[in-house]
């Protein structure tokens, strides 16, 4: 194999656009979730009314991170912000005018992240990171309304494809966050010795629930600790593999599942899963949303079942299509030799 060549094909090959443009559709509703999160107490964290004061907000901040509202901190103001950035939030998940919109949401989400340091977590900054992205990426070429004006142009609804260069990059993103936080965790004994979830229970500043009844059984704790460990270092390396995407992903959800009700992070969680999407193939993210579809499971008969009708075999469902969908693909041999 050519280095060179599949370096190309890797960055530039052209994908499909729709893991793209559900990843889109998501991100969207993140940052509108987000927004509502911060309305709750906006004035105290994010006008002249609240924590930061006068020039403290820009002096916080420093010279590199500009924001509107360290020069108009009144609440009317960070009120209007809000509502801007919100109306741009939902023309970037409905992909009215995406690349437009892509800019203007990343220069509101950087609004507010740049006034008030001081609250911003994990959360804010994956949300910033992949508002950056998100500006770079062609993220409107599929399931959004830009792709359906330009599907009536062209008179077809042709499978959209893109370069992948920035969705690329938000893939290493996500897996340079698993890997570093996992290889930081192994440099104290805490965590290689299997206690470090034991010391997360007890603490009530960051905690949901209370889990102190967890602490009673060591061999618990010891299985939470060395999960998250092996699941972080495998999600890093394994979403890369159709053969191994599945599991890796589904532990995962179950990784950050278990993270939320011992660590107050909200939308944390569901940005990290939410990328997992960018590693599926196209026929995997048609099975996954096949799977999830409510008729899948809650509607009538189906074709088959009507009588005098002679229809196709049904096709797989549930847990049975996601198998098949994430399976390897068969090789050009085993497929002629069952034809």
């Amino acid at each position: 194999m050519n280095p060179l060549r599949a370096w190309n094909r890797f960055w530039f090959a052209p994908i499909s656009a729709r893991p793209l443009g559900v990843h889109r559709i998501l991100f969207g509703l993140f940052v509108l979730a987000h927004l509502g999160l911060i309305s709750v107490e906006l004035d105290f964290w994010y006008s002249d009314a609240g924590l930061l004061r006068g020039d403290e907000a820009a002096l916080t901040a420093g010279p590199l991170r500009p924001t509107p509202l360290s020069y108009f901190q009144d609440p009317a103001s960070v009120r209007i912000a809000l509502g801007l950035t919100a109306a741009t939030a939902v023309a970037f998940t409905l992909g009215w005018h995406t690349k437009v919109a892509s800019v203007l949401l990343y220069l509101g989400v950087m609004t507010f992240y740049n006034r008030n340091l001081l609250s911003n977590c994990g959360p804010d900054q994956v949300m910033m990171i992949t508002a950056f992205y998100m500006m770079l990426a062609p993220c409107g070429a599929a399931c959004s309304l830009d792709a359906r004006r330009a599907a009536r142009r062209r008179g077809s609804a042709a499978e959209p494809l893109i370069v992948p260069w920035a969705q690329r990059l938000m893939q290493l993103q996500l897996c340079l966050i698993y890997f570093v936080t996992a290889f930081w965790k192994c440099n104290g004994r805490a965590w290689l010795g299997g206690t470090a979830v034991h010391y997360v229970l007890f603490n009530h500043e960051v905690g949901q629930f209370n889990l102190e009844w967890l602490g009673g059984y060591p061999i618990v704790v010891n299985v939470m600790t060395f999960s998250a460990l092996v699941g972080e270092f495998s999600l890093a390396f394994l979403l890369w593999f159709r053969p191994t995407r599945r599991w890796v992903a589904l532990l995962g959800v179950g990784l950050h599942a278990g993270i939320w009700p011992m660590v107050n992070v909200p939308l944390f969680g569901e940005q990290m899963t939410a990328f997992y999407l960018l590693f599926l193939d196209p026929d995997e993210l048609a099975s996954l949303g096949s799977f999830f579809r409510p008729s899948r499971w809650f509607g009538g008969r189906s074709r088959a079942e009507v009588p005098g009708r002679i229809d196709a075999a049904e096709p797989p469902r549930g847990w049975r299509q996601l198998e098949l969908a994430f399976a390897p693909a068969s090789s050009p041999r085993t497929a002629s030799g069952n034809s």
